[in-house]
């Protein structure tokens, strides 16, 4: 790191760069957007130049910006992603044609945005968030790449209010919407569906795989109110033929054999929202208001080699160990209900929650699925104590063990069917390399 003139930062490493980037402010109290556009307006309003689909939701949102990445690469699109946190590395946040964005761009954009701080300060007298600086970096990056048909904005937190939410995209997708963040969000369903709902502006179509019938009534009367299209999954319309830890087997409307890699009844959920998102954008291809058309046959391939890592992914066969994001209690209920028809006799659990999560609920649940539960903790500080966990269960089968790498030594070595890493992504970032070098030695 470099001083330059006016105290503007620039970075020659980009460890140095991300370690910094990490470091900023993750959260302010914000009433609007009015910052997060002027830093696009001094940067020549990036998201304007760019066609975008909006996804929020509380869980589910990954996976369904994986399925349309790959529907959309596999039709011959450019297509562009922005997803977050990521689990492998820093620059998984930010995608082009399914490569992360390479360190040299980091830099390049990050360099960019700093660059720009003396005006920031002197304008507004406060500077990008974590999160503000990160989404301004994914536009300008991706408003430079020639002939970037697509880009897919996965939202942070909410939707009103998150700094993704100076775009006009073709369509908003909301995947479901359940009780998480609710500091931010509410602690009721409306509140928080309510934040959901902001990213539909006026004649921005919604289309929503939620359930819930008042929930499903609130986003009508929503779209209603800013003359938009609403659009919902037919679950009468879903015929599930097979689901196993290998793959599943559906119809949905007239898409029959229809089958997917991502394991579990919610991925098949998101599977139908995502046909759903793709017929939308064909109807607009037939009226000439879009340039994205997929056939049939280019969807049930995207569908077929669509993968997410952290999202019940197979870590070794033998013995049997498998990884989830799974950081709440819809999260952790959808994982309990798939593991719960599994014919295992032995199946072990190890969890590490962070400190704000429901995480009495969390593992009540959990204990009702799994035979053994184990439990540790992650590095970083929202974790909470395995003492703590430990106590909120009222398994008999149960232990602590507080390393990480003691924890997978365990798992390696004591035999059981199935064996579950579940309760956080900051514990699934931790834990996946080290259980990949523990498997490769």
């Amino acid at each position: 790191m470099n001083k330059q003139k006016k105290e503007t930062l620039f970075f020659n490493n980009v460890s140095d760069l991300i370690k910094w980037v990490e470091s900023q402010k993750r959260f302010s109290k914000k009433t609007s957007l009015k910052n997060m556009e002027y830093f696009a307006k001094i940067f020549g309003n990036p998201e304007k130049k760019i066609t975008t689909i909006h996804v929020t939701g509380t869980n589910g949102k990954g996976s369904t910006v994986s399925y349309l990445k790959n529907i959309y690469l596999k039709a011959g699109y450019n297509v562009a992603t922005f997803t977050s946190p990521y689990i492998v590395c820093f620059n998984e946040r930010i995608t082009y044609n399914g490569q992360n964005i390479s360190d040299e761009n980091l830099l390049k954009y990050g360099n960019l945005i700093i660059s720009k701080y003396p005006v920031i300060l002197e304008e507004l007298k406060e500077l990008p968030t974590f999160f503000e600086f990160i989404t301004l970096l994914a536009l300008l990056y991706f408003s430079d790449i020639k002939d970037l048909d697509l880009a897919i904005m996965e939202v942070g937190i909410g939707g009103r209010l998150d700094s993704t939410n100076i775009i006009t995209p073709l369509l908003g997708v909301i995947t479901n919407v359940t009780f998480d963040h609710m500091e931010q969000l509410g602690s009721t369903l409306d509140a928080i569906t309510k934040e959901k709902l902001g990213i539909i502006k006026n004649n921005i179509p919604l289309i929503t795989g939620s359930k819930n019938p008042l929930l499903i009534s609130q986003m009508e009367s929503h779209c209603k109110n800013v003359n938009s299209n609403f659009l919902k999954v037919d679950y009468e319309r879903l015929k599930i033929k097979k689901m196993g830890l290998d793959q599943s087997t559906f119809s949905y409307k007239g898409y029959d054999n229809l089958v997917i890699q991502m394991t579990g009844l919610h991925q098949i959920e998101n599977a139908c929202l995502t046909i759903e998102v793709v017929e939308f954008c064909n109807n607009l291809f037939e009226k000439r208001k879009s340039n994205l058309h997929v056939s049939n046959e280019i969807l049930y391939e995207g569908l077929i080699s669509s993968m997410w890592p952290g999202r019940l992914e197979l870590i070794s066969k033998e013995p049997l160990i498998y990884i989830d994001g799974g950081h709440n209690i819809d999260c952790i209920e959808r994982v309990c209900e798939f593991v719960d028809t599994l014919n295992y006799n032995h199946k072990r659990v190890v969890v590490a929650i962070s400190n704000d999560k429901d995480k009495d609920a969390m593992i009540k649940r959990l204990d009702k699925s799994f035979d053994e539960l184990i439990f540790t903790h992650y590095t970083y500080s929202r974790s909470a104590t395995s003492d703590d966990l430990y106590l909120l269960s009222n398994k008999d089968n149960k232990l602590i063990i507080d390393s990480i790498d003691d924890t997978i030594n365990y798992c390696f070595n004591n035999k059981s069917d199935l064996t579950l890493f579940i309760g956080s992504l900051y514990l699934i970032s931790e834990i996946r390399p080290k259980l990949f070098n523990y498997k490769k030695n």
